[in-house]
């Protein structure tokens, strides 16, 4: 202590008493002569000044690399990013940067929304979290995105998308029990551009970027909160009526007609989770899109599931109807009925008032033809439907 209090008093820095204290075979730590120095020079300790944004950073840095590839000088660098950007940087830190010691991405791979790439992957990821996936955040600050399903290969495409936005490896799905997978990653940029609810004006520009960017995102959407039923009825319920208008122009502009959205549930109504196996009250209004019957076979090719039991459903239903000229794929359901289907719900519907049978009206029968012959009372087969 002897000699650092010698050093302080002569005038030297604690960086260069540390030296000189290393240099003649005193073991101390750098911290412990700052911290001896700072007590006796309370007056010295500066504060340190605003730090800048995290994103401005990484410009500067990228353009710092730039210049230099194109051998500038550490002056001259300093002069042009000053005059650009109205950031003084020291040779110290041009130096530091260049050689690789520091970084200010600092392990955060996409550090706003800015640098997010226009790409089908962020669409799906986009178009999964609207539905059943979860942007939060944590009292410690930790912002996640995430999602909890039971179908393995949903939850895979979901990890492989992110992967690719983030630029790292998928998230591996952890199994949770009950059958369900859940996958958690952490991005402050994922969570700036899907916190709930989901701002149409943000996301607007990552799902439209192209046809491909749209396709994806209605994919992850109605893989999270579609469903097919036996006889091919493509529905979507969603809490956002305004998200549910949005999915709604996007088919539209694929060409896949739709009706609605309708009222689905009403706040407070009770229902029963097949899934949880537990009784539950609505705390909002829910509401459904359903696809026209003439646009299912343009759906299927367009947008599809990847979900396989939904797609395999909706592949059977086209193939019944005579609307899908392909092979039986591997992965279809062997459990499946045998024996042949050859009309659909409102098909039967109509063969059954020309027998003789009850009328009734199905207002599940969507399409103009559909309601045309349906009051005919007339036997028309599918194919010739539009």
């Amino acid at each position: 202590m002897e000699a650092l209090e010698i050093g302080i008093r002569s005038g030297f820095s604690y960086h260069n008493v540390w030296r000189m204290l290393r240099g003649s075979g005193v073991e101390v730590s750098r911290s412990t002569v700052r911290r001896y120095y700072y007590k006796r020079f309370p007056e010295r300790l500066g504060k340190r000044g605003p730090c800048l944004d995290r994103s401005i950073r990484i410009k500067v840095f990228g353009e710092v690399k730039r210049l230099r590839g194109l051998g500038h000088s550490y002056n001259k660098i300093i002069r042009e990013i000053e005059e650009v950007y109205g950031v003084r940087l020291s040779k110290s830190q041009v130096s530091e940067w260049l050689r690789g010691i520091h970084n200010p991405f600092n392990g955060c791979r996409i550090p706003s929304i800015d640098f997010l790439e226009k790409t089908p992957e962020l669409a799906y990821v986009i178009g999964v979290v609207s539905g059943d996936g979860w942007a939060v955040r944590k009292r410690k600050g930790d912002a996640r995105i995430g999602g909890m399903v039971k179908d393995r290969e949903f939850i895979e495409e979901f990890s492989r998308c992110l992967g690719q936005v983030l630029n790292r490896y998928p998230p591996k799905p952890a199994p949770i029990g009950n059958g369900f997978f859940r996958v958690i990653v952490q991005s402050k940029a994922l969570y700036d551009l899907l916190r709930k609810p989901i701002d149409i004006e943000v996301i607007r520009p990552f799902v439209e970027h192209c046809e491909e960017c749209m396709k994806s995102f209605l994919r992850g959407f109605f893989d999270s909160e579609g469903s097919v039923s036996s006889y091919g009825s493509i529905t979507c319920v969603n809490t956002d009526e305004r998200l549910i208008n949005y999915v709604k122009m996007l088919l539209n502009n694929l060409g896949i007609k739709t009706t609605g959205p309708h009222l689905q549930m009403k706040r407070g109504t009770p229902f029963f989770s097949k899934k949880r196996g537990k009784t539950y009250r609505t705390r909002k209004d829910a509401y459904s899109l359903y696809i026209r019957t003439c646009s299912r076979l343009k759906f299927y090719e367009l947008v599809g599931f990847t979900i396989k039991k939904r797609q395999q459903r909706l592949e059977e239903y086209l193939r019944r109807l005579g609307r899908l000229n392909m092979p039986p794929s591997q992965t279809s359901p062997q459990t499946l009925s045998s024996t042949p289907i050859s009309t659909s719900h409102s098909q039967y519907r109509i063969s059954g008032m020309a027998a003789g049978g009850t009328r009734t009206h199905d207002r599940r029968v969507h399409s103009p033809e559909c309601y045309q012959l349906h009051h005919r009372g007339h036997r028309y087969e599918f194919a010739d439907f539009r």
